[in-house]
């Protein structure tokens, strides 16, 4: 129960790991402060950390406007309320060659997973100093600890999340402010929707349940793990990629032909179709 009569604070509340985690938190008594764009769904989230036991409030937010950030942070501690934990989730991805990703999905990609990231942890941050204590633990991924062909933007941004959690984990030591970063394989959640990243998960090996990364999640609350690497056989891998290189990249480039992805919409011809196609090797 070591969340009882805790804040925490949940950005992308409104499914996935961001709603178990929510749900896990509500199973010991804590209140749970749920922050994502999707209102209905929040307050549908809302009822179920309520049938559990937890409190829970609702804040309609965008991450990637700075206003809304730093809305949600003062709504969240007004009258002098702290907050224990940010899980700071929120996040979205699309997958294809780079040469054929739309100019928008990739903006898009980089607004949510690292401006929205960081905004986030930096009001988080602002309040957690001035307590002088709390904890907060992204949301990265497998793909923050290594390198896959067609998952190029998605990889950039969990990389640059990777990189920044650990630069500030130094900064806020004194502060007695924790920093965890969550590198999940692949997840049963609307990420593999075809509307983000596109692809057939069946394709990939097991995927964890929501429920057993939020369990990870609720375990590493208040330690002082720096990462979350799961299933066991993710970090096996991380591992292979960082001492073998050229093995995992075989591997990788062997699991990704496996990969089935499937086209969003009708494009309209490229903006380069006038320059002359040469033959692929």
């Amino acid at each position: 129960m070591k969340l009882k009569d805790k804040v925490v604070l949940v950005t992308g509340a409104s499914s996935g790991i961001g709603m178990g985690f929510a749900l896990r938190a509500a199973k010991d008594g804590a209140t749970v402060l749920l922050a994502a764009r999707r209102l209905e769904k929040l307050e549908e989230v809302k009822e179920k950390v309520e049938e559990l036991g937890g409190k829970a409030e609702v804040f309609q937010t965008d991450v990637t406007k700075i206003d809304d950030v730093r809305n949600l942070f003062l709504d969240a501690t007004k009258d002098g309320r702290q907050i224990d934990v940010v899980f700071n989730n929120a996040g979205i991805g699309f997958v294809g060659n780079i040469y054929e990703l739309p100019a928008d999905e990739i903006e898009k990609v980089l607004d949510v997973n690292v401006k929205g990231m960081i905004m986030v942890a930096k009001f988080a941050t602002e309040v957690m100093v001035r307590q002088n204590f709390g904890h907060i633990i992204f949301c990265s991924s497998l793909a923050g600890l290594i390198t896959m062909p067609q998952w190029s933007v998605y990889v950039a941004s969990k990389w640059a999340i990777t990189g920044f959690a650990d630069s500030i984990r130094s900064e806020l030591k004194k502060f007695n402010v924790k920093i965890t970063t969550l590198h999940p394989g692949a997840v049963l959640t609307e990420f593999f929707d075809p509307t983000k990243a596109d692809i057939d998960i069946s394709k990939m090996g097991k995927a964890l349940t929501v429920d057993e990364v939020a369990e990870e999640v609720y375990k590493a609350t208040f330690t002082d793990k720096r990462r979350i690497v799961i299933p066991g056989s993710s970090q096996t891998f991380s591992n292979v990629y960082r001492f073998f290189p050229g093995l995992a990249e075989k591997m990788i480039n062997n699991m990704v032909k496996e990969v089935e992805y499937t086209d969003r919409s009708e494009e309209d011809e490229p903006e380069f179709s006038y320059v002359k196609q040469g033959e692929v090797e």
